[in-house]
């Protein structure tokens, strides 16, 4: 058994680009599923607590650009 304590608070420090990247993979998942399906559902409420954290820091401009950078990379035709 790992002897992993928890603190009251729930806090964890995410960079900027790995939150961009939770974003990407949540609107991934809720474009490929339906629904009804709980993994959809979950999406949808990680997405609505992302943008409430985003909106009260102030990071709204460079999360957008970091998701921006990233869908107009170039990639190669399969």
């Amino acid at each position: 058994m790992s002897k992993v304590r928890f603190r009251s608070g729930g806090v964890m420090r995410i960079s900027d680009y790995y939150l961009s990247e939770v974003v990407q993979l949540s609107y991934f998942v809720m474009k490929e599923t339906e629904p009804s399906h709980r993994e959809h559902r979950r999406a949808i409420s990680i997405l609505k607590r992302i943008k409430r954290f985003v909106y009260g820091t102030d990071k709204t401009e460079k999360i957008n650009r970091l998701i921006n950078e990233d869908q107009q990379r170039g990639t190669l035709p399969l």
